[in-house]
């Protein structure tokens, strides 16, 4: 947590920085933070539409492939440079040396505190992980790093600053010792902070060492003491509740244990404990951590692809520790704080991508990204889930978890992350398509809301046979002729309001046009242009005529938002529906579909607004995330049940 407050010292001051931290709660836009904000969602795609256009053929050029980690770095640079920032604070990824964020020099480094973590890269040796994360630093530059660090990462960091002549200013209790041995005591020093864990202070102190080196005569006590008594960091010993105490925390090794537990108990002897921990992590050493001070400890999973199922985490369970297991963590929070007395506390812990959850349920700030990561692959857990109810072989087959093989004698089943084998290929591929999608809706008179369909009249010339106007300013004078604002905006293979946008006026649609027409390479040349229609959002899901689940999409937030999908907003849920008469229009809107096209396995987006239902979209490959985070996996498992049973399992099972 030294980073934002590091961000938060150079704001007060009035300079502008541009933050990059990793990992992320709700959004991979917390990544990268400018001036204290995070980018808007064009912003960042503009971004990323720029490095992708540079990076593709990265590969085939002998440059190697472009990770994820260094397209996020890479990002991050771009926007702090395009944004205007005075300064740019980037944390390293893994270790230091071959790390992303080293491919350039920085004018100064600091080196929090080291221990053994990622050691399947690193090794278990720390004073080699400490020699790997001084690669940060450059010679004759300063290094900043705690008095705090173990007897012999500190040696290594001073003969690595005596071989490279580095300007070594070490953090401590009392102030900053220098590199010729003197000891500059701070502006202002936190000692005892309440609510504030151990660690927080140390990382306080060397903020303000850094602070005061970098700021000068700008640089003040009252300054100081304003930005660290301030801060908060989401997700870091972060108070959810106040009565009874609840307490997030993203420790998630043995070393992390052992200090959220000495933090812990100088507010309370006893802690009730929800726990979910992440592939790759101590999770044996953190319940042993938490051990003394565990009144209650609950098992739970965070639902992320790269957690333990509670079932794994029960083997890590110390001797002695009685535990209660819980396989989804929203019935985790609600069952174990429902059973707390007013004078009990509570700790949620083991994983940030479990303190995420648990900020949501909370109902904590926060900004929600349409697809990730975790969105696609919680498909995957359904299925895995129904495969072990139906006694199926679901084996993985790919390295990076993405692919899903389910088996039953000589049948052969392939899953990839929201994609699945259901639906004929060609059916499936007109319903990725939303140009097609709207032609075929309209030849059956099926209800949607009015779209005209263009091409970039920018494309290359081999693309003249579809170009349906000649110039930008000739499509808006023909949308202004057949639509009246706000209307909306839709790349063809948009998503889950990904690649969406509502525009309110011409400036607005002739910057929206040129932004994905001068980008779009050959990729993304086709746009709808819709009529923007007002009413309740509801979710289908069907399997050919048969509608096998409905949801409202309800939020509060007001219209004209960035992202128009109600289950994106910080207050978004998805609503069971359960009347009898909107099930029975539903069940005829399905049936009017599958007429039109055959579809295994669907889901239908549409608006019921004052002329009835709209349909927004089609998608074949219906994801279940945000459904699931409100209403638990039991739903969409028996989807999946019932999808297998009728293709794999013999009629007699």
């Amino acid at each position: 947590a030294y980073l934002p407050r590091m961000r938060a010292l150079l704001k007060e001051t009035g300079h502008r920085a541009g933050l990059y931290i990793s990992p992320h709660l709700h959004t991979q836009r917390e990544r990268i933070q400018l001036d204290g904000e995070l980018p808007d969602k064009d912003l960042w795609a503009d971004g990323v539409g720029l490095l992708f256009d540079r990076t593709r053929d990265f590969e085939d050029e002998g440059y190697g492939s472009f990770s994820k980690f260094e397209a996020l770095t890479g990002l991050a640079a771009l926007l702090c440079a395009r944004e205007g920032m005075e300064f740019g604070i980037f944390e390293v990824g893994l270790g230091g040396r071959y790390d992303a964020t080293n491919a350039w020099d920085s004018e100064l480094a600091v080196l929090t505190a080291v221990g053994l973590d990622h050691v399947e890269a690193l090794g278990n040796d720390v004073v080699g992980i400490a020699a790997d994360k001084l690669q940060i630093a450059r010679e004759g530059r300063p290094l900043f790093t705690l008095a705090g660090q173990l007897s012999e990462v500190m040696a290594r960091i001073r003969e690595e600053s005596a071989e490279r002549k580095l300007r070594l200013h070490v953090a401590g209790s009392e102030g900053v010792e220098l590199v010729n041995g003197d000891r500059r005591p701070y502006a202002w020093n936190p000692v005892e902070m309440v609510e504030r864990p151990r660690t927080y202070v140390e990382n306080a102190r060397l903020a303000l060492a850094v602070g005061e080196f970098l700021l000068g005569d700008e640089f003040s006590a009252e300054r100081a003491e304003k930005v660290v008594e301030g801060h908060r960091w989401p997700g870091r010993f972060e108070v959810a509740r106040r009565e009874p105490l609840v307490l997030l925390d993203g420790a998630h090794n043995l070393p992390g244990g052992i200090a959220l537990a000495e933090d812990l108990r100088a507010i309370a002897s006893e802690w009730t404990f929800v726990v979910g921990v992440g592939k790759g992590h101590d999770a044996a050493g953190l319940l042993g951590a938490l051990q003394p001070l565990a009144k209650r400890v609950v098992l739970t999973s965070s639902a992320h692809p790269r957690a333990r199922e509670v079932e794994e985490l029960r083997e890590c369970v110390p001797k002695g520790m009685e535990v209660k297991a819980y396989a989804a963590c929203n019935q985790a929070f609600a069952e174990t704080v429902a059973s707390l007395g007013p004078e009990e506390h509570l700790c949620v812990t083991g994983s940030l991508h479990l303190v995420a959850r648990a900020r949501e349920f909370f109902d904590l700030p926060y900004e929600r990204d349409g697809i990730t990561e975790e969105v696609a692959l919680e498909s995957l857990q359904c299925l895995e889930i129904a495969c072990g109810n139906l006694g199926l072989a679901c084996e993985t087959v790919s390295e990076d978890g993405n692919v899903l093989r389910v088996t039953a004698g000589r049948q052969m089943l392939y899953f990839m992350r929201n994609k699945n084998p259901f639906n004929d290929y060609v059916a499936g591929r007109l319903a990725e398509d939303k140009g097609y999608q709207y032609q075929l809706f309209t030849q059956a008179d099926l209800p949607t809301p009015d779209t005209m369909q263009i091409f970039n009249p920018l494309a290359d010339a081999r693309f003249d046979r579809y170009k349906t106007h000649h110039s930008i300013e000739a499509i808006v004078a023909a949308v202004e002729e057949r639509f009246a604002y706000p209307l909306v905006v839709k790349k063809y293979r948009s998503s889950l309001a990904q690649g969406v946008f509502l525009e309110e006026d011409g400036a607005g649609l002739v910057g929206r046009l040129e932004g994905l027409f001068e980008s779009s390479g050959y990729l993304d040349n086709i746009v709808l242009i819709q009529e923007f229609v007002r009413g309740e959002e509801y979710g289908i899901v069907a399997s050919r005529e048969e509608l096998l689940l409905a949801y409202g999409k309800e939020s509060e937030a007001e219209e004209g938002t960035a992202d128009l999908n109600p289950l994106h907003q910080e207050d978004g849920r998805a609503v069971k529906v359960e009347d009898g008469d909107l099930l029975e229009r539903m069940r005829a809107l399905t049936a009017g579909v599958a007429g039109m096209i055959d579809l295994g396995f669907y889901a239908i987006d549409l608006i019921d607004g004052k002329d009835g239902f709209k349909i927004l979209e089609l998608n074949p490959n219906p994801f279940c995330f945000f459904y699931n985070q409100d209403n638990g996996r039991e739903d969409f498992v028996g989807i999946y049940e019932g999808l297998l049973r009728e293709c794999m399992v013999p009629k007699d099972c």
